[in-house]
Parts: C-alpha cells; structure tokens; sequence
C-alpha cells in the first residue's frame, strides 16, 4: 500500500493524473514567468536561441513549433531590447541567423534560475528520494519501447 492508500490504479487514471499534474506544473510556471514580465512565447525563444547560437530564424521556428511569420515579431522585440543579433546567413542571402547578445545571455540565465526557482517550490512537497524516484519513473515512461 501507498501512502495515498492505493493499492491498484488504472492506466486511464495514470493519465488523467500525469495531464493534470503536467497542466499543474505549466500553470505555475507561467504564473512564475508572467511575475517578472516574461511570457512563455520569449522564455522559449531565448532560451532556444541561448542553446543553439547562430540558429537561422526558419530553423528557431521549426523548433518552437510555430512559423517563421509569427517568430519573426517576437525576434524583432528581443532585437531592438539589444538581447538576439541578427546577422546574415553567409550561405544564404535570404536568411539569417540569431544569437543572444551579452544582455540576451544574462536574460536566459535569470530565467534559468526562475526556472530552478518555479521547479524546486513544485517540488517541494516530495522529499529528496521521492524526487529521485519521480526523475527515474518519467525517464523510464518517456524512454521509447
């Protein structure tokens, strides 16, 4: 038996608990991001952009997931607040590629300790061990069959 008292669960009740559980943990990112004025959409840009220096914009947006048309107003923002530089593709004219600025690097490490921040008071209720045993039961279900 558990500490909750189970002593069997249900696939669909794995699911619903991991979907909310992950819907739980954006939440309070988000909530954590929007209090220093950062939205999801330019937390993944920087951070992306941070990871991968001298990423083309067709690329940037592959990654995120959305198109070059609705990246290209957020990365023309973060250039004119001097955090991403734009320089042109030396392969091709038509392109270009994108990295922080030293003011743009600054910008993704506080957001990496907001992130630590955000994750460790989520996690706070589970002891040590339980977040290891949590670390290695997600790794284990996201590591394909």
């Amino acid at each position: 038996m558990t500490s909750t008292g189970r002593t069997e669960v249900t696939a669909t009740e794995l699911g619903e608990l991991l979907q909310k559980a992950s819907h739980a943990f954006a939440r309070r990112g988000i909530a954590g991001f929007a209090a220093h004025d950062l939205s999801p959409a330019r937390v993944r840009l920087i951070v992306t952009v941070g990871e991968s220096p001298d990423i083309r914009m067709r690329e940037l947006a592959d990654r995120l997931g959305v198109t070059a048309r609705a990246v290209t107003p957020l990365v023309d923002r973060l250039e004119r607040e001097g955090l991403i530089s734009r320089t042109p593709d030396a392969t091709d004219r038509r392109a270009f590629r994108l990295s922080l600025t030293k003011r743009g690097e600054n910008q993704r490490e506080a957001i990496a300790a907001l992130q630590e921040s955000v994750s460790a008071t989520a996690f706070a209720a589970l002891t040590s061990k339980e977040q290891v045993q949590l670390a290695d039961l997600l790794t284990k279900f996201l590591t394909p069959q």
